[in-house]
């Protein structure tokens, strides 16, 4: 088994920062991009770059044929996109900014060098399956729950952090943008948030969120 604590920590930005410094072409193999918030691009798969998210919040979003889909949402650290097997490469990717980030552009033969050197046991790789995997878990129970407990749901994909009891969520999250991603409507969220708010699980502080009990809330989607 692997220790989860040393793969995150591993796969981490500023890990993967140090190790790419290490090489002579660091510099014309990465590029920082800024975004503002609401800002938004799209990007072809058939493409030369990886991203690692720096500092702030993005939505990424499969664009195809049948329409556009939601994929995940992605924090400080996070690796947006890193190519495993080109056929199973959605055909475009629409990233949006939540807030304004910071986005490192990496070049995917530079980095998939770097990798192949610097992490023979796959922990990079692994880690973002594995992120993945969690992203496709939230949002299938997403279709399959009631409004409750997809509101629920979407507090603790957001909170992301099982360890700690108090937990400040990003910035972006208001009413509307937790209505958009739980699929309901204002009021309905409004209402919802205001039980949690009662039952002293989650309040605010300069309009900013946060979990009060992260383990309280968790244990509500048991109910």
């Amino acid at each position: 088994m692997y220790d989860k604590s040393y793969m995150k920590q591993f796969s981490s930005y500023t890990n993967l920062l140090a190790l790419m410094q290490r090489y002579s072409d660091f510099r014309e193999s990465t590029v920082d991009m800024q975004m503002a918030a609401s800002e938004v691009f799209v990007e072809n798969t058939i493409r030369t770059n990886c991203y690692l998210l720096k500092s702030g919040y993005v939505q990424i979003t499969d664009i195809s044929k049948y329409g556009a889909t939601y994929l995940m949402i992605g924090g400080p650290g996070k690796i947006i996109s890193l190519p495993i097997y080109n056929a199973e490469l959605p055909q475009l990717i629409q990233i949006k900014a939540l807030t304004n980030v910071v986005i490192t552009q990496v070049d995917f033969e530079f980095l998939k060098k770097v990798l192949q050197l610097e992490d023979p046991h796959n922990y990079v790789i692994i880690n973002y399956l594995s992120d993945l995997r969690k992203m496709l878990y939230h949002e299938v129970t997403q279709n399959t729950v009631a409004v409750r407990g997809r509101i629920i749901k979407f507090l603790v994909y957001l909170a992301d952090s099982l360890g700690d009891y108090k937990v400040w969520l990003p910035h972006f999250l208001t009413y509307e943008v937790l209505a958009e991603f739980a699929h309901c409507s204002k009021p309905h969220a409004v209402t919802i948030l205001k039980e949690l708010r009662g039952k002293r699980i989650i309040d605010t502080h300069r309009g900013q969120w946060a979990v009060l009990d992260i383990r309280e809330l968790q244990g509500l989607l048991d109910e």
